[in-house]
């Protein structure tokens, strides 16, 4: 497997695990990332309308990977590590295998909630109130 096929594969796993999870448990009070505040706050308070924001997950990648070539016949290969020879019958065939170790990191934010749909809905809804009634406290005086 190379590199791209086994990132992909892995964080469409974490994807659609996620939302089958949150499918599987809607409804019975089980929360598969749930939203948080815009503090970041590891408490899930039930309706609280500013609990909208998703959590940014970090997933790291600590891979080895391998870089092989073969070379037959009687000349020499390059620089060689973790170096095979075969031989017989004159004739040889030279198997040579690199390892290099990539650290790398995804941000992925996960499918949302129902809750987190929501408490979006609660949080517009409050600020267009918010919004109007500062309207109509300041519609007697000249702003700016």
């Amino acid at each position: 497997m190379d590199l791209k096929e086994f990132v992909t594969e892995t964080v469409s796993a974490i994807a659609d695990a996620t939302a089958e999870l949150q499918e599987r448990y809607a409804g019975k009070g089980v929360l598969v990332n749930p939203p948080t505040n815009s503090t970041g706050e590891q408490l899930f308070v039930v309706g609280r309308e500013d609990y909208h924001f998703r959590y940014v997950e970090k997933v790291e990648f600590d891979v080895a990977l391998t870089v092989g070539s073969t070379k037959q016949g009687e000349g020499k290969a390059g620089i060689r590590i973790a170096s095979v020879e075969i031989g017989g019958g004159g004739s040889k065939s030279v198997t040579s295998e690199a390892v290099s170790r990539v650290r790398f990191t995804i941000p992925l934010a996960l499918s949302p909630t129902a809750e987190e749909g929501q408490n979006l809905g609660r949080s517009r809804e409050e600020d267009e109130r918010f919004n109007r009634e500062m309207a109509k406290r300041h519609a007697g005086y000249d702003l700016p």
